[in-house]
């Protein structure tokens, strides 16, 4: 199950126990004392939490659906434990799958079930480097692989390994799957006959070729092209061996998806790239829906957004084009301002919303009998919902109850939905209920594990904060327990991306589930913690995300920090002399950008794998780099980045860096270290070899937790003290 002999598990668990003794080793080096660190246990002997007891829950994942079956699967991650499991309706007795046992921080991902739900398709592990390196958070000396892999979703076989790649699906005759990884290639199902058609090598055009699905009879495969600053639309007629190209012109073509009858493909086109372009998340760029003939290879154009109708689908993981069974079109846009979903015929015409008002639509499920269901903020800006939409798009539904956060719908069949649900105080579970909503039934995890301290927990109450350049910014306060008196320290969180939005509860993704869980344990610590959504955002319409002057443009984002500061530091239960800072990527930027500007407004701050640098990040290479930054805007980024403001930094910082991160490059936290350094500024450093940008392995979260507290309990001096 694991691809090597079994007969090394013994070692290899010694080996992890190893590796997660240095991480929290780490936390410890050169910054604290082996009884400064077990401060947090020792409260938590004294009535209090400590953090593994707020992670101590199983996290579900990526929650996917079967086609034709009333089947769902899903990852369950234990303590950096990872496995599969499925359920059945209408019991939905949660089956284990897998039995990995080990916080390895090997992915498990790409998940797809058979149409009949039969067989569930994953790819186990990480993708590599510029270096062809897998990841590999634990150093394992005999690195790793990334490969997809297949098991019967009753259990009834032990997972096979397919070949090595990165995505899978399956052909509709259920006999093979397709696997991407360097190229497209096929492979049969065990025990079955491989079709004809299906080849190791599938599609050797030039290009990187990713397989995009196959018409419904199975018998044609249309799949993207991209070459570097344009792509084409490609379908592969699998008896011929034959490649049409279907309207092939100057632009990037994307996103190709068959009609019901296979007779046509729909795909969505944008402009290419010209000579020195490169993409920035800051514009919102028009998009047109062109429908080709599979035959013929002609195109044509049936919609054309606006020139400011360009979404961010492509951040939420949803697929931004789909063609439904019921035959319409169905995108993605922020035509109205806000990202919503919209329903066109294949021969054009007007394009007619399904979700709507001053909110925004994020994942999305498209039922058999063509009603439209989504997880969006529509009832209460700060959660997420259920709703559904019929068929004709003139009604919407609310499904979930509010002051929750329910996400990732799947539709089973005319009866049920699944979902991700969670609140302020219970974390993630799947959970289900009737299509036309109700109370939600938490299958996975049934119950919480009894550490997990349910009743200890803090609503975070919402507020809005004005900024000084007139800009309204939104924010969760977590108020330490009432049984702290007085004056107390205060933190400002600062989420990563900038496309992210937190909630007031458990988050749907795992890097804030776990911040989420940080923010209510410093709160139990005394802190009150202030958890920033800033300008830049998503959640609050296209205005808000596409702020003027962001990031190396002028950090205008910076103005919300303030903002949020002000607001802590007026508060009766605030000491404005402790207010500190912390937070990731993006965070990291604003926390060194608040430390290097205000140290007398921020009296220390914890930066994990930020941004310091704006014009290192122009040069690519990494996540930081898509601004489409141009040569005479470097003299600005410089200016909008932490280093300008070196000189003036005073305050103490904690910078936490793996050096395996594809996001930020480890080098943005070298150079920025080193100035301090120089300066003599008190610097403290936690560095995680081999680990990612999101924190693979528990044991590394425990160690920058924990890092964290012991940081801000030294140099705060609350609840601790």
């Amino acid at each position: 199950m694991k691809g090597r002999d079994r007969g090394n598990t013994r070692l290899r668990r010694l080996r992890g126990a190893l590796n997660a003794a240095l991480v929290l080793a780490f936390a410890c080096a050169g910054f604290a004392h082996a009884d400064e660190i077990s401060a947090a246990q020792a409260h938590a002997e004294a009535g209090g939490f400590d953090i593994a007891d707020l992670l101590s829950a199983p996290q579900p994942e990526q929650l996917t659906g079967a086609g034709d079956a009333p089947v769902i699967a899903w990852v369950s991650n234990e303590r950096g434990v990872r496995n599969l499991w499925s359920a059945r309706a209408p019991q939905f007795a949660p089956r284990q799958l897998t039995a990995f046992d080990e916080d390895d921080g090997q992915l498990l991902s790409a998940l797809r079930l058979s149409r009949d739900g039969r067989w569930l398709a994953y790819v186990r592990g990480g993708g590599p480097d510029a270096a062809g390196n897998n990841s590999n958070p634990t150093g394992d000396p005999d690195g790793q692989e990334q490969a997809v892999w297949l098991v019967a979703s009753d259990g009834s076989s032990k997972p096979q390994r397919i070949a090595a790649g990165r995505s899978v699906q399956f052909a509709p005759q259920g006999d093979a799957v397709i696997v991407q990884g360097r190229g497209v290639g096929c492979y049969p199902l065990p025990g079955i006959t491989a079709p004809a058609w299906c080849k190791e090598a599938l599609i050797k055009t030039r290009g990187a070729n990713a397989a995009a699905g196959f018409s419904p009879d199975g018998k044609l495969l249309a799949f993207a092209s991209n070459r570097g600053d344009h792509g084409f639309i490609g379908v592969l007629d699998l008896g011929q061996r034959e490649v049409r190209w279907l309207g092939a012109d100057f632009y990037n073509d994307s996103n190709p998806v068959f009609s019901p009858d296979g007779r046509r493909v729909a795909f969505l086109r944008t402009a290419a790239n010209r000579p020195g372009e490169q993409f920035d998340l800051t514009k919102a760029n028009a998009f047109e829906i062109w429908t080709a003939d599979v035959t013929t290879g002609l195109a044509k154009k049936v919609f054309r957004s606006s020139d400011t109708a360009g979404g961010y689908a492509q951040f939420n993981g949803a697929d931004p084009l789909l063609w439904s069974r019921d035959n319409r079109l169905i995108f993605a846009s922020e035509q109205s301002g806000w990202l919503h979903w919209y329903a066109i015929a294949p021969e054009g015409g007007d394009a007619r919303p399904l979700s709507r008002g001053e909110c925004e639509a994020e994942t999305i499920a498209l039922a058999d009998d063509g009603a439209f269901v989504f997880s969006g903020n529509c009832a209460q800006i700060d959660h997420r919902q259920l709703f559904s939409v019929d068929a004709k798009g003139a009604t919407q539904t609310l499904l979930s109850a509010k002051d929750e956060i329910s996400t990732e719908p799947v539709v089973l069949g005319g009866q049920w939905i699944a979902f991700r649900h969670a609140d302020a105080r219970r974390p993630t579970a799947i959970a289900v209920m009737p299509r036309g909503g109700g109370e939600p039934r938490r299958i996975f995890p049934a119950s919480l594990p009894a550490q997990f301290p349910i009743d200890r927990l803090v609503v975070p109450k919402t507020l809005s904060l004005r900024a000084s350049d007139g800009v309204t910014s939104h924010a969760t306060v977590f108020e330490p327990p009432a049984s702290y008196k007085g004056k107390r320290a205060a933190l400002i969180y600062v989420h990563g991306g900038p496309i992210r939005q937190m909630l007031p509860g458990w988050h749907y993704s795992n890097y804030y589930y776990n911040d989420y869980a940080s923010n209510q344990w410093l709160a139990s610590r005394g802190y009150v913690v202030l958890a920033l959504n800033y300008r830049d955002g998503t959640g609050y319409g296209q205005g808000f995300r596409l702020a003027e002057k962001q990031g190396p443009r002028g950090a205008s984002e910076y103005q919300d920090v303030l903002a949020a500061q002000a607001y802590l530091a007026k508060r009766d239960d605030v000491d404005a002399r402790r207010i500190g800072i912390y937070g990731g990527s993006y965070g990291g930027f604003l926390t060194a950008s608040a430390l290097s500007r205000n140290s007398d407004l921020f009296a220390a701050g914890v930066d994990r794998h930020g941004v310091h640098d704006w014009r290192e990040s122009a040069k690519g290479g990494d996540n930081s780099g898509l601004w489409g930054l141009k040569p005479d805007e470097l003299d600005l980024a410089f200016k909008s980045s932490p280093v300008a403001f070196v000189d003036g930094w005073r305050s103490p910082v904690l910078f936490v860096h793996g050096d395996d991160d594809r996001a930020v490059k480890f080098s943005q936290s070298i150079d920025l270290v080193e100035r301090l350094r120089a300066r003599k500024a008190p610097v403290e450093t936690l560095v995680i070899p081999d680990e990612d940008h999101f924190f693979l392995r528990y044991a590394t979260w425990l160690a920058v937790h924990r890092s964290t507290m012991d940081f801000f309990r030294r140099h705060l001096q609350s609840g601790a003290d």
